[in-house]
């Protein structure tokens, strides 16, 4: 019975403390938590690509993105396509190529003529986040060059924060 008395006083003992700590236990605390990620999306390619397509039609370069968002991929073709830079401008020859721009990490695939490009063009690539990713590009020429002279051309590739993808 001494054993049960001892017990049940330590147990009582222990429940008043612990009453009495938390009744007394009347402040707060609060914390404003904050945070800003600016946006960033940008793209580069790793090495110098000048495409020549005097001899082959396909060429393939690897390109680097980093956005921190969904985001939207812009094409332009400067000329649409490869123009003859000799041709006089009635009689314009230009070789039309086809774009292909894949994102694997972000199952992202893009193809397009650069005839249809003449006027900046743009693709949202979805709502996933592409982050540090890379993105293979394949230009391919259908026939080759046939006149005489210096073909030349511009593809513009961009890459910009998508702000309908988060309702804004």
């Amino acid at each position: 019975m001494l054993f049960f008395v001892k017990y049940t006083t330590a147990f009582l003992v222990l429940h008043f403390s612990y009453s009495l700590t938390t009744t007394q236990a009347n402040e707060s605390l609060t914390l404003a938590l904050s945070g800003v990620i600016e946006d960033r999306c940008v793209i580069a390619i790793p090495t110098s690509s000048t495409f020549d397509f005097s001899q082959q039609l396909v060429h393939s370069t690897t390109i680097a993105i980093d956005c921190n968002q969904a985001m939207l991929v812009a094409l332009r073709s400067e000329n649409g396509g490869l123009k003859l830079s000799q041709a006089e401008a009635e009689n314009d020859v230009v070789a039309a190529y086809d774009i292909e721009l894949k994102i694997e990490s972000i199952q992202f695939r893009l193809t397009a003529n650069s005839i249809d490009i003449q006027q900046e063009r743009r693709f949202s690539a979805g709502e996933d986040i592409p982050f540090a990713t890379s993105a293979s590009l394949d230009i391919t020429l259908p026939e080759a060059l046939v006149h005489a002279g210096k073909y030349s051309d511009t593809l513009h590739i961009e890459v910009y924060p998508n702000f309908t993808q988060q309702g804004i």
